[in-house]
C-alpha cells in the first residue's frame, strides 16, 4: 500500500460513522484484527474504544486528494489535518481493499494504515 503521487480530484462527502476492523503491519505485511468505531464530522474526528476511551480531535478538511500505488491504481481519498495534533488523516473516497470477501475503506492516520467499514 505505498503511493507516489499526489492529484487533486473530485469526490464524494466522508462524513459518517464508520469501523476499523483492521490495522495494517508494515513490519510483518500482516492485519491485526481490531475494533475501532470512528465518527467523521463537519468539526472533527471522533475515536472510541481508544485506550484513553474516547477522543475527539478538532480536524480542518483540506479536500480531495488523488493517491497513485505502487501498482499504478489511482484512488480518491478526503485529506484532514488534526489541528492540536499536527497530524494528518485521510480516508478513501469509497471501499476498495477486499480482505475475506468484504470491501474496506482505507484510512491513513499519521502513517498507520487501517481497513474501515461504514455504518448505516
Amino acid at each position: 500500500m505505498l503511493l507516489i503521487g499526489v492529484e487533486a480530484a473530485q469526490a464524494r462527502e466522508p462524513y459518517g460513522d464508520y469501523v476499523c476492523q483492521y490495522i495494517f503491519n508494515p513490519y510483518t505485511g500482516n492485519l491485526q484484527s481490531s475494533y475501532n468505531p470512528l465518527k467523521i464530522t463537519h468539526y472533527g474526528i471522533q475515536a472510541k474504544n481508544t485506550n484513553a476511551g474516547t477522543k475527539t480531535w478538532e480536524a480542518k478538511y483540506q479536500g480531495p486528494i488523488r493517491l497513485t500505488w505502487r501498482n499504478g491504481e489511482n484512488h480518491r481519498f478526503h485529506n484532514f489535518y488534526l489541528v492540536n495534533q499536527r497530524v494528518e488523516f485521510s480516508i478513501s473516497d469509497e471501499p476498495f481493499i477486499t480482505h475475506n470477501g468484504r470491501k474496506y475503506y482505507v484510512i491513513n492516520f499519521d502513517g498507520q494504515w487501517q481497513l474501515a467499514e461504514a455504518i448505516y
